[in-house]
């Protein structure tokens, strides 16, 4: 939105060509396209870390927890990675991390406590969240989650399992969840997320 785009005037430089968003992600600048694609593989490459290694999933309880829930698989199985690794899961369950998971996943991460069940889950929010983390077992996903659900839930895989343990986060705060909720370009985002 509007703050976004002042947020990166002001900064705009001679000779800056990236800029890190903070929770909102990294912009390169070039004279073109290649020079660009290039820029931004050695940013990439500069930041790169190794995920955490996890067990695999335990597909058999996962089966039997999404049986006549309403809940899924995920479309990846590396989108389990999140709640294999204790840190990871620790990480994802204190909140959004970027405002796409709050858009396609919703405010944080939804965790379920030990022997719960989805519908006890369901209870206990008194909703039907797009993903449960099921500690030591992987992610279920709501029947009707989007493609983009899919694709967020195996991104907060992908991230929590590459971030330092000691790391100092930036969750996104209750008011930045409200505006990205509440925004009018987001809810469209969200009918177009649905339909797809």
């Amino acid at each position: 939105g509007l703050p976004l785009a002042q947020g990166i005037a002001e900064r705009l430089r001679p000779g800056v060509d990236v800029l890190i968003l903070g929770n909102h992600g990294l912009v390169v600048a070039a004279e073109t396209v290649a020079e660009a694609e290039r820029l931004l593989h050695r940013v990439r490459s500069l930041l790169a870390r190794p995920a955490r290694q996890t067990a695999a999933p335990d597909i058999a309880a996962l089966t039997a927890l999404a049986d006549g829930s309403g809940y899924r698989l995920p479309a990846d199985v590396e989108a389990h990675a999140v709640a294999l690794d204790p840190d990871s899961c620790r990480t994802a369950e204190a909140g959004s991390l970027y405002p796409d998971h709050v858009i396609f996943l919703g405010r944080g991460s939804v965790v379920a406590r030990p022997g719960e069940q989805v519908a006890d889950v369901v209870a206990r929010l008194g909703a039907n969240p797009v993903a449960v983390l099921f500690p030591g077992a992987g992610v279920l996903m709501r029947g009707d989650a989007s493609s983009g659900a899919d694709a967020m839930q195996r991104c907060l895989a992908d991230v929590t399992a590459r971030i330092e343990i000691t790391a100092r986060l930036n969750y996104l705060t209750a008011a930045e969840n409200d505006e990205l909720v509440n925004w009018d370009a987001e809810q469209y985002r969200q009918k177009l997320n649905a339909a797809g």
